[in-house]
């Protein structure tokens, strides 16, 4: 028998992919976003599902669902959307988190919280290298007081919450013009545009599938409950240097893109790792895409994408 499931952010990357797989599985669910469909290209096509239902709400105001299961996956992620506006940042991870929280009391619905490996700093420590003012700070200390909220309603109310420390993912259903590294460096290659990468490009990070990544959340939700708020890391399994990310993507594009170093940030970490050895063990899952594979859906994706906008943006002489 399908569930009713609310996703919070349904309207992003993750979100797009879990609401689908959610679809697929006979699942009632409910997507609530401030962004319109049409930004999820892949999910705007499941509008017509009798069984999907898009919310426009801010969850920094309250708001109430009957419903099974909540997945928040909410947050900005995009750097210029947290240099611009940073009390929005931490009021969707604290407000936002403390009224689904409400709503999942209320329901008695089990809760998945995305948080970040950013919680960790560099290389899964709990010391932040970077300055206390930049955008991953503001977003590390954000999840942080979120995930101390989900313990708390756990310790108080007895909320079955579950946290998943998310690493750097990529996939298809964003607008070609998100700044995700691995869209953005896609992007930029496609239009033979210079690839910045910060510093020497010997900083290295994992990348998750999109899919991969619904799959590992599905899972964390399913599992059986524990005596205290499970917190697990999902990502990617091989490291990869930024530079190397960049010359995979210019050959796989065939592009005549040139690789451009720049100043280094002070708040990038050396290295970002997920352990995955809890997933692997409590979830039994690890990613099951290759990077190389998954470049190439999203490099096909990007290019339709990119296709379509420029129809779209032509007059009626050129079109005939």
């Amino acid at each position: 028998m399908g569930k009713r499931i609310t996703v919070l952010g349904g309207a992003g990357l993750i979100g797009t992919h879990l609401c689908l797989r959610l679809l697929d599985e006979g699942h009632e669910v409910f997507c609530m976003d401030t962004r319109d469909l049409s930004v999820s290209p892949l999910l705007a096509e499941a509008s017509g599902n009798e069984r999907f239902r898009y919310v426009n709400h801010d969850i920094v105001n309250g708001f109430s669902i009957r419903c099974d299961e909540i997945y928040n996956l909410t947050a900005p992620t995009r750097m210029r959307y947290d240099r611009t506006l940073p009390v929005e940042n931490l009021k969707i991870n604290v407000l936002g988190s403390i009224n689904a929280l409400e709503t999942a009391r209320t329901e008695h619905a089990r809760v998945v919280f995305a948080s970040s490996g950013e919680v960790y700093g560099g290389c899964r420590t709990d010391t932040f290298a970077g300055v206390r003012t930049s955008p991953e700070y503001i977003r590390s200390e954000g999840k942080r007081a979120a995930e101390a909220m989900h313990r708390a309603y756990r310790a108080e109310h007895g909320v079955d919450a579950r946290i998943a420390r998310i690493f750097n993912t990529y996939g298809t259903g964003t607008s070609p013009d998100e700044q995700r590294v691995v869209m953005k460096m896609v992007v930029s290659a496609l239009q033979n545009r210079d690839l910045l990468i910060c510093g020497s490009g010997e900083q290295t990070r994992t990348f998750c599938w999109a899919g991969d990544m619904a799959e590992g959340l599905e899972r964390l939700m399913r599992v059986a409950p524990s005596d205290g708020t499970k917190t697990i890391d999902l990502g990617g399994g091989h490291e990869v240097s930024i530079r190397a990310l960049a010359e995979k993507i210019v050959a796989l594009t065939g592009s005549r893109s040139r690789i451009i170093h720049t100043e280094a940030r002070l708040d990038d970490p050396r290295r970002r790792m997920p352990d995955l050895s809890a997933a692997k063990r409590e979830l039994h899952w690890t990613p099951a895409t290759t990077l190389a594979e998954g470049l190439r859906r999203t490099a096909e994706y990007a290019e339709k994408q990119l296709s379509a906008m420029a129809r779209k943006n032509m007059s009626w002489v050129e079109m005939h």
